[in-house]
């Protein structure tokens, strides 16, 4: 875990389980999103630059933001679906999904609630909505097909700002030599090997990751959910224009809520379970 000087634990390199089939598991999920990224845009395509990198990248789950009007799953194009259906589906990926959930759990157990929580309210208000996984907490994941996932410097300023998302490495690539994520805001460079999972609060830290050799696959998994979908329930399953409107008002005030919202993260010394 990296632990702040208040002994917050604001990250953790969760590794990956102590499981003979893990690295089966992680080969499979580069073969499926080769494939997808192949059916997308066929052989020789590479996808298009974005504010996060030059590779292709597919997302699905419940999402709210942006300006849409209620929480909505997506993709919603035909083919974008059939696509995100097929690795739902692929027990390899959930697997990596469940892993990435737990690690949060252990290491962020009251966060994880709030996750949950959430997560289970809309899902009971709106049963047009449907959960990526069933043993994760994240309402989102974004598949980064690669076959060169290599991220520019970026926050995803759309994601719950005193959250964490759950990342999962992916590919055939020498983790002392590239593939490094970078957290920018506290000057770390850290080694992140194929079929590894991380937790960052990645609304709050610009992160990146060095560039890996030519020839060089690296691919990513990433799980996280929008905080406008805790607003979304908070505001009693309204917007907030509408709760305004409505003489709504919190029982807290915004800086109450932020520190609120960071009492959430552990402190190492009440994860002593977890030390020798």
């Amino acid at each position: 875990p990296l632990i702040d000087k208040d002994g917050v634990v604001f990250a953790v390199l969760a590794g990956s389980p102590n499981d003979s089939g893990w690295p089966a598991a992680m080969e499979d999920i580069c073969s499926t999103l080769d494939r997808a990224r192949l059916e997308l845009l066929g052989p020789d395509g590479r996808g298009a630059e974005h504010r996060r990198g030059f590779f292709l990248t597919l997302a699905c789950g419940i999402s709210y933001g942006g300006g849409q009007k209620v929480p909505t799953n997506s993709p919603r194009l035909p083919k974008e679906k059939s696509l995100t259906d097929t690795l739902l589906a692929n027990y390899s990926i959930q697997r990596v999904a469940g892993f990435g959930s737990a690690a949060f759990r252990l290491f962020a157990p009251k966060l994880h609630e709030y996750y949950s929580d959430t997560l289970n309210a809309l899902e009971a208000r709106h049963p047009r909505l449907k959960r990526n996984f069933k043993n994760s907490v994240f309402a989102r994941i974004t598949f980064n097909l690669g076959p060169r996932t290599v991220t520019y410097v970026h926050i995803d300023q759309n994601n719950l700002p005193a959250g964490l998302c759950a990342i999962t490495a992916l590919g055939d690539f020498n983790p002392e030599l590239g593939g490094h994520l970078i957290l920018w805001d506290v000057g770390l460079i850290i080694e992140f090997p194929p079929g590894a999972t991380m937790l960052i609060p990645s609304a709050l830290l610009h992160h990146s990751n060095a560039a890996i050799r030519p020839g060089e696959k690296r691919y990513s998994l990433t799980q996280y959910s929008a905080g406008g979908l805790f607003r979304w329930v908070e505001c009693g399953f309204k917007t907030k224009k509408d709760f305004d409107a409505e003489g709504g008002s919190f029982k807290l005030s915004g800086s109450e809520r932020w520190a609120e919202g960071l009492r959430l993260y552990s402190k190492w010394a009440d994860l002593n379970f977890l030390r020798p």
